[in-house]
């Protein structure tokens, strides 16, 4: 019997040595340390880099309306036409009181050359003719204003009179508007406001229009925000050449910040949830080697930890569901 108890003490260890599991196949990522960038975003307002209420720098009563809300414009482009025949009786009077004193001064100039008129004379008629050319051009451009333009290519939004109304000067007109270029309001808190600078890139996501996110810049930082909030407003400013953000259109602004520190980083499919929390298997020396970590901010695919793990360490991130620690492991491939 002691015989064959020690045969059997002998062979044992090489039978269980034969039945013990191959390594697992595995493919692992570099854990990493760098500044974390942290995406911030926020719901705001699309809005048109530039908004007029056009108004009537002279009088008079609607004569024609050149275009209608909705309607595209270029700069220039007449709006309205307004009738005015007090302001046309006075141009044609100091037209001929132009004339006039044109006339007076040619003959002057003449008959100084022949010591007829007086230096005196001759001054006061080139007077006369001055004021007169004054108070022509000054009428001129009254009678020009006659017609209200548009200050600058875009779209009517809203037109305030109709034809036959009476406008006074300064009256408003029509609102024009120019989305070629638009703004974006977000309201910021004030924790994350000071990270921002200007010129910043943002993305500008238009959920009505779908599609890949809109390039921005921020442009404005107010210096004054809102107290009941804590925000502060901001302002992304984007090239819209299509035309396809409107005014008053919804938008999500992503911001982008790099924290000042840098953080321990690890893809995000090295994490296992354990009993008693989340878990990072690292491959060293052909052994799976568990380290259970505290989970922060996560950016493009990777999670910052805080554990007993090291740059350039290798985190399971495929083959890691069913691993145990000190498990054998194969390394199939590194993940970029």
């Amino acid at each position: 019997m002691p015989r064959i108890f020690l045969l059997l003490r002998t062979l044992l260890p090489s039978a269980l040595l034969g039945q013990e599991r191959p390594p697992t196949p595995v493919i692992v990522a570099e854990v990493l340390e760098q500044p974390l960038v942290e995406d911030l975003s926020f719901v705001g307002r699309i809005l048109p880099m530039r908004s007029s209420r056009v108004a009537a720098e002279t009088e008079g009563r609607v004569l024609r309306r050149f275009a209608e809300a909705g309607q595209t414009v270029r700069g220039g482009d007449p709006l309205f036409e307004l009738a005015n025949d007090p302001l046309q009786a006075s141009l044609a009077e100091a037209q001929a009181d132009f004339e006039l004193r044109k006339l007076n001064y040619d003959r002057s100039r003449q008959l100084r050359a022949t010591d007829a008129v007086s230096e005196q004379d001759l001054r006061d008629d080139a007077y006369e003719l001055a004021r007169a050319q004054a108070k022509l051009a000054g009428l001129q451009a009254q009678v020009e204003d006659l017609f209200v333009r548009a200050p600058f290519s875009g779209h009517i939004i809203q037109t305030f009179t109709e034809v036959g109304q009476w406008v006074g000067r300064g009256g408003e007109i029509a609102q024009v508007i120019s989305i070629d270029t638009v703004r974006v309001y977000v309201d910021v808190p004030e924790r994350y406001v000071s990270q921002l600078t200007l010129g910043d890139r943002a993305d500008i996501f238009v959920d009505a229009l779908g599609g890949d996110p809109i390039a921005g810049l921020v442009a404005v930082i107010l210096a004054e925000g809102y107290a009941s909030s804590h925000t502060f407003p901001v302002v992304v400013g984007a090239l819209n050449p299509e035309g396809r953000m409107r005014s008053n259109m919804s938008a999500r602004v992503r911001f982008q910040i790099a924290q000042p520190q840098t953080s321990i980083l690890v893809h995000k499919d090295a994490l296992v949830s354990g009993p008693l929390g989340q878990v990072v298997y690292l491959a060293r020396d052909g052994k799976a080697v568990s380290r259970p970590v505290e989970t922060g901010l996560a950016h493009k695919g990777y999670v910052a930890v805080t554990g007993d793990l090291a740059p350039g360490d290798l985190a399971v991130v495929r083959g890691n569901e069913r691993l145990m620690d000190g498990q054998a492991v194969r390394i199939l491939r590194r993940q970029p």
